[in-house]
């Protein structure tokens, strides 16, 4: 879609969104940080779903494009000029009508680049903000030139909340703990750290979910979520927890929440492969941090342990560094690495220098060809980590050619639309 064509549809769209919103007056809970937007957004909505009528962006919607679609109730046109023009006719009636009221819109908040979330302020300002953290992404050509600048940009958000609002931080974080009492916004704090003001301690991760004790004014309360895989989920637990509290919740109701709560496609899920195999599907992206977090999780499954890693894109000048770094540590939790992509090589010396051996290395082009290799390679027992980045490596290829039931793609699986199944 052109340049001029696309900024127009969003004016306009924008105008009709912000005049929409301002009807409704529903309470903007807003989540940034460099990895767990989707999962928490997903988290946040479950645990006010008890209580209150909410409406979230759906998928990855984190940019203003994806606020303005998400409160006009479109998906996305992607290149279609029909497209677009059907959704601007749909939009422009839909004005003239009384708006579906509801109590709460919970908005991701991503950036790619500079300016990017000053574009999503212009269409939504928080109520609550929650900001997860900060990490080595989106560090190519025309982004950010390191982490201070990433921070520089998310911390914009919490900086715009309204002032008789809140915003939850995850004081784990080095960058973002910066923040704590800096705001106009009244400030909560989460983490596993003392400074806390809802903590997690005992914190256990099986390969039968997630536990750990909540800690909240002076009080103690166990929490189990079996569906849930990954120590590295308790901050987007705590945040869906800060939020319910903010929100005028009880214990009860948050908890009820919680326990309809499962991680999205693509981010940690457990899915039957063949020949009584386990896929942990994580296919969805992939950062360094995060691809660690999925590796110390499948270094708890017994059996035969696999990692099929798909090439990280946008690090920019860290790319090969940060790719021999993931094939070490996939060398010290997994048996055998299926390294997919650019920057195979990379992982794959990674894993060598670890003393990994070079029959249980494994090097392809693409996703495609990965998964027809490991869909005759699984065993019983075996347990197959998959992750990867989206653009150009989309791992998910390998996710549905090793299922068990691959019929059951388009309901367990990301990015099974008609846009992207065209596409490599």
């Amino acid at each position: 879609m052109k340049v001029v064509f696309k900024n127009s549809v969003r004016n306009v769209l924008r105008s009709l969104a912000k005049r929409k919103l301002k009807r409704i007056n529903p309470k903007v809970i807003g989540i940034t940080g460099s990895v767990g937007k989707t999962s928490a957004k997903e988290a946040i909505s479950s645990v006010l779903e008890r209580n209150f009528k909410v409406v979230k962006s759906e998928k990855n919607y984190n940019t203003d494009f994806g606020a303005i679609l998400t409160i006009l109730g479109y998906s996305t046109g992607y290149s279609s000029l029909g497209r677009w023009f059907w959704i601007l006719l749909r939009a422009g009636l839909d004005s003239l009508k009384k708006p579906e009221p509801f109590d709460a819109l919970v908005m991701e908040m991503g950036v790619d680049k500079p300016g990017d979330m000053q574009e999503i302020l212009s269409v939504i300002t928080p109520d609550i903000m929650v900001f997860l953290n900060v990490k080595d992404v989106h560090r190519g050509e025309g982004q950010f030139p390191n982490k201070e600048a990433i921070f520089e940009e998310k911390s914009r958000a919490s900086a715009a909340t309204k002032s008789d609002g809140w915003v939850i931080l995850n004081v784990d974080d080095t960058y973002v703990r910066q923040l704590a009492d800096k705001l106009p916004a009244s400030t909560l704090k989460i983490g596993l750290s003392g400074e806390s003001d809802i903590r997690a301690t005992h914190v256990e991760t099986t390969p039968h979910g997630l536990s750990f004790v909540l800690n909240y004014e002076n009080k103690e309360i166990p929490v189990k979520l079996p569906r849930i895989l990954g120590d590295c989920h308790v901050t987007i637990v705590l945040a869906a927890i800060a939020v319910g509290f903010v929100s005028g919740m009880n214990w009860k109701e948050i908890e009820a929440g919680l326990h309809e709560f499962s991680l999205p496609p693509g981010r940690m899920n457990k899915i039957e492969g063949v020949n009584s195999s386990l896929i942990v599907d994580s296919s969805y992206n992939a950062s360094p941090d995060a691809v660690e977090e999925a590796l110390k999780v499948l270094s708890i499954f017994q059996g035969r342990r696999i990692a099929a890693l798909g090439t990280m894109n946008e690090l920019g000048e860290l790319s090969e560094s940060a790719h021999i770094k993931i094939g070490k540590e996939a060398a010290l939790s997994a048996d055998v690495l299926v390294a997919v992509g650019s920057h195979a090589k990379d992982m794959a010396e990674g894993a060598h220098r670890a003393g990994m051996s070079a029959s249980m290395i494994h090097q392809f082009r693409n996703s495609k060809d990965a998964g027809q290799f490991l869909s005759g390679f699984l065993e019983r027992g075996d347990t197959l980590l998959v992750k990867g980045s989206q653009n150009r490596v989309r791992m998910e290829h390998v996710v549905k050619m090793c299922m068990a039931y691959p019929e059951d793609a388009r309901q367990l699986l990301v990015r099974q639309e008609p846009y992207w199944l065209t596409k490599l």
